[in-house]
């Protein structure tokens, strides 16, 4: 970054205005989450739009429009620190597990782990503030809703 650019605030993306900077944060994370195997496929995408649509509340249209959003902002940018610390500090910790345990919802998708969604989540719960003890319990819980047992491919 040049120094001229230092302290300057940047500008929020419309999307981030309109549905919230933890939406949006949560979705650009997912959606990196998502992509670290190199395989977006179609049980990934449900689960996200799902995920998306019941946590904030949102329509079809409305989840198109995060997610496209979302996907610019992922295309642009490889760094988690920002949308971690937007997480951390704008929810609660109950609304942090919850997060956790709606990207290892993500994660397990398609029926398995592979070793670049394992290993995005093992950064994860630090960056958000929760103990791995309660990421743990969190990642048990989805398991079980999506009906699974642990695997690693």
């Amino acid at each position: 970054m040049a120094w001229w650019h230092v302290g300057k605030p940047k500008a929020k993306d419309p999307a981030e205005e309109k549905y919230g900077a933890e939406a949006f944060a949560l979705t650009c994370l997912a959606l990196e989450l998502a992509k670290a195997d190199d395989h977006f496929d179609e049980s990934e995408h449900a689960r996200l739009r799902d995920d998306l649509a019941h946590h904030f509340d949102l329509s079809a249209d409305e989840v198109a429009e995060l997610m496209t959003a979302g996907e610019a902002y992922q295309a642009q940018s490889v760094e988690t620190y920002g949308l971690t610390r937007t997480l951390r500090e704008g929810l609660s910790q109950e609304e942090r597990i919850v997060v956790i345990e709606t990207l290892w919802r993500l994660a397990y998708a398609d029926g398995v782990l592979d070793a670049e969604e394992f290993a995005f989540m093992r950064t994860i719960p630090a960056a958000l503030g929760v103990e791995n003890h309660l990421s743990e319990a969190a990642k048990r819980r989805a398991l079980d809703a999506l009906g699974l047992s642990e695997r690693l491919s």
